[in-house]
């Protein structure tokens, strides 16, 4: 078991490194600042408490964290009885009269409701590898997979992501 002061500066220094990560995914799920910020807090005191207890072995901190970000922003759906938003058309800001600026905001608009027809496992690994950038090693240790099993979610994920936008008449190729 740890010292208190060595377990209030493990969560110090993982809290200041994982906090803008676990805002910009939450943010990226809820489409709500608001109910981002109180997520993501929610979620760093259930992981300090368990870092008091002496619950969670520090190389293992970032993987818990990520789980209890997944699990929250569920229970969160669930009590509220609603399923991910996605952002409408007609919400983009009708300002931009660029012919090929609106064309790639309905490109990312249909990738978007794509994603969102994912299974989330897939879902997840296609936003932290594509979108947001994540190298395979961290996306491993946020889910908790090897990565072997993260590439493999990848490869599937984006083959799925192919197929939905396919069906749906946007990508033929």
């Amino acid at each position: 078991m740890i010292s208190v002061s060595s377990q209030h500066k493990l969560f110090q220094e993982t809290y200041e490194r994982l906090w803008p990560q676990v805002y910009q995914y939450a943010y990226y799920r809820l489409q709500s600042k608001e109910e981002a910020e109180e997520i993501s807090q929610e979620v760093f005191r259930k992981v300090f408490q368990q870092v008091k207890k002496g619950n969670i072995e520090e190389e293992k901190i970032r993987a818990y964290i990520f789980a209890a970000l997944r699990n929250t922003i569920y229970d969160t759906w669930r009590q509220k009885g609603r399923s991910p938003k996605i952002v409408e058309l007609d919400q983009v800001s009708e300002k931009n009269t660029f012919t090929s600026e609106n064309q790639k905001i309905e490109e990312n608009m249909m990738v978007r409701e794509a994603l969102k027809k994912l299974p989330e496992v897939y879902q997840q690994v296609v936003v932290w590898r594509i979108v947001e950038g994540y190298p395979l090693q961290e996306v491993a240790e946020r889910l908790g997979k090897p990565v072997g099993t993260v590439k493999s979610l990848q490869f599937r994920g984006v083959k799925k992501l192919k197929e939905i936008l396919e069906e749906g008449g946007y990508f033929n190729g």
